[in-house]
């Protein structure tokens, strides 16, 4: 038997109808990552039966959960399924914001052993976080945290399922495709040397009796997060920070014209930040933590605009 090769695995997801329901005849599309994987965990018991001969009597189990990441490169046009599930949201005139929807996958990995391939097949699997990383002179990366219900071993794709293959738009890096990060609630304008960026939702697990598998996850409040790291040039950015202000957050990212993203804190909530004046070869600087929270002009905590030129 030949082994396997990671750098030959595929991934592919499509979007299902009915939780933890493959449709028939998918259309999968290949997923761009640069890492990461879903696999099961058990849950397991073990029985206290007392033995005469002091040993256990059995390790039974009792569930099963789908869990992981993956990380990636964004690049323009790859991710708006992902991205949505992860605001569980809708795009609209390519407008995406924050909301109740409840999409999920039924995602595929595919290993290959030198012409024999061996199909994890993944349903029900939702987006339970996405983050993004924008640091100076860098890439800009991110990872998506995903649950799922349940995983399949086959040894053959579904009857009729296609696969498209992804697209190889450029990826995105911070120094020559992000534009300015404009940060309200301050004269002093911020320059910003990293940021990050995480939604949260909050997911979990419905379990009950008759059943190892999850239904459909129950989700908690959408929890929209991040810090800035920046250079330290007026006294109105940390008195913001103690004053407990607010301002909008918003950058736009991409490569190429009409396939860049804006994305939109529209009322960013100043959190525990500090200043860093640092050593004698160091820039003073401020760590300013932030939350995205309702902003009644957008109806939302986040915003993205694709297609941006």
């Amino acid at each position: 038997m030949a082994f396997a090769n990671g750098s030959e695995r595929r991934t592919a997801y499509v979007a299902e109808t009915v939780f933890g329901e493959t449709p028939a005849t998918p259309s999968f599309k290949a997923l761009r990552i640069t890492g990461g994987s879903l696999r099961t965990t058990k849950g397991t018991v073990t029985s206290d039966e007392i033995q005469a001969d002091r040993n256990v009597r059995d390790e039974l189990m009792v569930s099963q959960d789908v869990t992981g990441s993956y990380d990636f490169e964004l690049s323009g046009e790859t991710f708006d399924d992902f991205i949505a599930a992860a605001l569980r949201g809708g795009w609209t005139a390519n407008v995406l914001k924050n909301g109740i929807l409840r999409p999920s996958f039924t995602v595929e990995e595919t290993i290959n052993f030198g012409g024999t391939n061996s199909f994890s097949r993944f349903r029900g699997v939702a987006v339970n976080t996405m983050s993004l990383n924008l640091p100076s002179r860098q890439k800009v990366t991110g990872s998506f945290g995903l649950m799922g219900a349940q995983e399949s071993i086959e040894d053959a794709i579904v009857t009729g399922a296609t696969y498209a293959a992804a697209n190889v738009n450029q990826p995105a890096t911070a120094s020559a495709n992000v534009g300015t990060v404009n940060v309200g609630g301050t004269a002093t304008p911020f320059r910003v040397k990293s940021l990050s960026l995480e939604v949260n939702n909050e997911l979990r697990v419905r379990d009950a009796v008759g059943t190892m598998f999850s239904a459909e996850f129950g989700a908690g409040r959408s929890n929209v997060t991040g810090t800035l790291e920046c250079y330290f040039e007026g006294n109105d950015q940390y008195q913001a920070v103690l004053d407990h202000g607010s301002g909008a957050i918003s950058f736009t990212v991409g490569v190429e014209a009409n396939k860049k993203y804006t994305i939109l804190v529209p009322k960013a909530r100043f959190l525990d930040g500090a200043r860093n004046p640092g050593g004698n070869t160091d820039d003073a600087m401020l760590s300013l933590p932030f939350r995205g929270i309702y902003d009644d002009a957008t109806q939302a905590s986040i915003q993205i605009t694709r297609a941006v030129a």
